[in-house]
């Protein structure tokens, strides 16, 4: 991945704000995230954002789609001064090399295309909110979503069995 950039999946473009706002974000995505759970995600190929970034592609589960959907919603409800996009959420990548130039950008596409395609699965298990500090960027804050996992679910050092019915 990146080396100024922690591994992510983009879900609302960068902005400024204080530490308050900052605080107000936070507060906002741990009640969000108490009552959500995770979903899965699927890694497949590359993808790429003009010449200047080059990502691994998410494929869209609708666990996933419906999961940042309702973040970005979440968010623009409770957090007006936040700027909003119409493509948030709609491109989901992990960005793997980005701040190209047109030479360094058709050097590892060239490189990729004789490569094998990546294809493995994941879990959007968490929120993270990044940080920009000097040149790269930092975790300020780590926010779990509830696991889910055949009939358990983990939240906040819980572990419970649910009740299924067998019929």
């Amino acid at each position: 991945m990146h080396e100024r950039i922690p591994a992510h999946v983009t879900i609302k473009p960068p902005f400024e704000a204080g530490e308050e706002r900052i605080a107000d974000i936070e507060r906002i995505l741990r009640a969000f995230a108490s009552a959500e759970s995770a979903a899965p995600l699927v890694f497949r190929g590359f993808g790429r954002f003009g010449f200047r970034t080059v990502y691994l592609d998410v494929q869209k589960s609708p666990q996933a789609v419906s999961l940042v959907r309702r973040v970005v919603k979440t968010l623009n409800e409770n957090a007006a001064w936040l700027p909003q996009s119409p493509l948030e959420g709609n491109k989901l990548h992990a960005s793997v090399a980005r701040f190209l130039s047109r030479h360094q950008s058709r050097h590892i596409w060239r490189f990729l295309k004789e490569c094998s395609y990546p294809h493995f699965e994941s879990t959007l298990d968490n929120i993270a909110i990044l940080k920009k500090d000097g040149r790269g960027w930092e975790v300020h804050a780590l926010i779990p979503l509830r696991a889910y996992d055949r009939g358990f679910w983990y939240h906040e050092g819980y572990v419970h069995k649910e009740i299924q019915s067998v019929g």
